[in-house]
């Protein structure tokens, strides 16, 4: 516990003791390579609990001479593991959340930095305790920002009802008392999901999303959470292939400015109503002007990712749910050559952008560790 390992895999814990909490460590600096000099005039970026959404970040900004710190859970310790970085393996959040603020505060102390949530967790721990978390490592999440708002699929379908974006007929579930006039008066069949995902994931796991075809199916889906104090959302299903399932990733400034914006499309998740495993750019404006509005409203400043669904009855596109962190697909935007990894970290540290060329529409990125859960 609390062990620095080098990419040989020899221990140095003596030379580098661990700091309060501290689970372990797996980096090889090179502290005196020819670009630190370089390196160190930029801030570090801190990339907090990321998965399979790191590594893209990771080489794209080690590319550019960006120092990097990696704090990854212990489900997720091998993204710590690489070379030209430090990496740290914590406790899991939130149990752990007094840890992981004391580990931000000592990066401070050693300079200027920039915060990149790549986990609901992380997003939610630094918007909520950004005041503990010292003004030298800047983010874009605040008690003010409008993550933890948009996070709430409720609220956020709330917010899609005032400015009559379409959005799923959609019940509010808190008890068995809710529960019943559903199975009796609802078509189905029905989708069912959390209203806040990474909730439901520290209790029942990555699925999160379920199609129940009667009454008997969505009482055994839906009562052990609400036995577990979770909201849930019971809507209708919209109906349409995989490929319907469209993103638009905007980076938004505080003054309305869009320093990244391009969209994408599924073409395979894994499992069925999961994740995405397969991602290729697709011009969608109509989804990219739904996005951008609700943002807008939300006055929402930071990365978003807003999915909808393109119904195949209407063809026009129907919210589903915005994810305010690093997305599984967001080096699609490097692939597609609008250089996204490196905007999103400039627009934090400050520095100067020039317009985001456009996307290279056809581009694919295929989510490894999902197409292998699938053969």
């Amino acid at each position: 516990m609390g062990e620095r390992v080098s990419s040989e895999g020899a221990r140095s814990d003596a030379a580098n003791p661990p700091g309060p909490g501290r689970f372990g460590r797996c980096s090889a600096l090179t502290r005196h390579a020819p670009a630190e000099s370089t390196a160190m005039r930029l801030p570090r970026a801190v990339v907090l609990d990321p998965s399979d959404n790191g590594p893209g970040l990771v080489r794209t900004l080690r590319r550019r001479g960006v120092p990097l710190t990696l704090l990854a859970a212990p489900t997720n310790a091998w993204v710590a593991c690489g070379r030209d970085f430090d990496g740290r393996v914590m406790g899991p959040l939130p149990h752990q959340s007094e840890t992981w603020i004391e580990v931000l505060q000592e990066l401070a102390a050693e300079g200027p930095g920039v915060l990149i949530p790549a986990s609901d967790n992380a997003c939610e721990l630094v918007a909520r305790e950004r005041e503990r978390i010292p003004s030298a490592l800047r983010s874009f999440e605040s008690p003010s920002s409008g993550h933890l708002e948009l996070m709430d699929k409720a609220r956020l379908y709330e917010l899609a009802e005032r400015l009559e974006i379409p959005y799923p007929a959609t019940h509010v579930v808190t008890s068995r008392a809710d529960l019943e006039p559903l199975g009796r008066e609802a078509a189905f069949p029905l989708l069912l999901k959390p209203a806040l995902s990474h909730r439901w994931r520290r209790l029942f796991g990555d699925r999160r999303a379920f199609l129940v075809e009667d009454p008997a199916d969505l009482r055994a889906v839906a009562m052990p959470a609400l036995e577990a104090r979770l909201t849930l959302l019971v809507s209708e299903y919209v109906p349409g292939p995989v490929r319907n399932i469209e993103s638009a990733f905007i980076l938004r400034n505080q003054d309305g400015s869009l320093p990244l914006a391009f969209t994408k499309r599924k073409l395979a998740e894994q499992p069925e109503l999961g994740a995405g495993a397969i991602h290729e750019t697709v011009d969608v404006f109509d989804t990219l002007d739904f996005a951008r509005r609700l943002l807008e409203e939300a006055d929402f400043v930071g990365l978003a990712t807003v999915e909808m669904k393109r119904d195949e009855r209407t063809g026009r596109p129907v919210l589903i749910e915005a994810n305010l962190r690093l997305s599984q697909a967001f080096a699609l935007g490097d692939a597609a050559g609008v250089d996204a990894s490196w905007r999103l970290y400039a627009t934090l540290a400050g520095l100067p952008l020039a317009p985001q060329p456009a996307p290279r529409q056809g581009a694919r990125l295929v989510v490894a560790t999902l197409e292998l859960a699938a053969s």
